[in-house]
């Protein structure tokens, strides 16, 4: 399962929807301690894994407003909606583009919310991360998704004799950290 905030513009997956209020508390600190920024507001669909006392209270305690959208009302939480489905159909064209099989589809996800974050809004003229962080993203290491690449072993790895390097496709880039995440081909 797949929330529909990013994790300081990273996406989280999810086992089971009864995890979401750990990591809703996790992304609230996050966003506070990260970004000097406070959680005014936290939109859902009903969907209930947001309606549990334990948010409400917590979200009542900390004067964060809830709302909720009417049942089978799509429409009323507009921008959301294109963004997930601007991200499935982003994620359909990577795995079909590199042949790559369905069960990657949470990379290709990760890949296009990494690239679209990247990418300036109309109305604004400024990326999603330019509006988190306060400064423009560096694009210089962006790479094309399924790309052939050769990968170096680890110097505890290497071999003394044979290959330094392994054959791999790019798949993402790495949370937390300026690298690249790959699969063996």
């Amino acid at each position: 399962m797949l929330t529909t905030f990013p994790d300081i513009l990273r996406f989280i997956f999810l086992k089971s929807k009864d995890e979401i209020a750990q990591i809703f508390l996790k992304y609230k600190a996050k966003v506070e301690n990260q970004l000097d920024k406070k959680i005014k507001r936290l939109r859902s669909d009903r969907g209930g894994e947001y309606n549990t006392n334990y948010i409400k209270e917590y979200c009542d305690e900390n004067g964060i407003i809830h709302e909720s959208f009417a049942p089978y009302t799509l429409e009323q939480n507009d921008i959301a909606e294109q963004k997930n489905r601007t991200l499935k159909e982003m994620m359909n064209a990577m795995l079909l583009s590199f042949g790559m099989p369905d069960d990657m589809w949470g990379e290709a996800v990760l890949s296009a919310c990494y690239i679209l974050n990247k990418v300036p809004h109309k109305k604004l003229d400024k990326t999603p991360y330019e509006l988190w962080k306060g400064f423009s993203p560096n694009l210089n290491y962006l790479m094309v998704r399924g790309c052939f690449a050769k990968v170096a072993y680890s110097k505890f790895r290497k071999p003394n004799i044979g290959p330094k390097t392994f054959d791999c496709a790019f798949i993402g880039y790495a949370q937390n950290s300026v690298a690249y995440r790959f699969v063996f081909e």
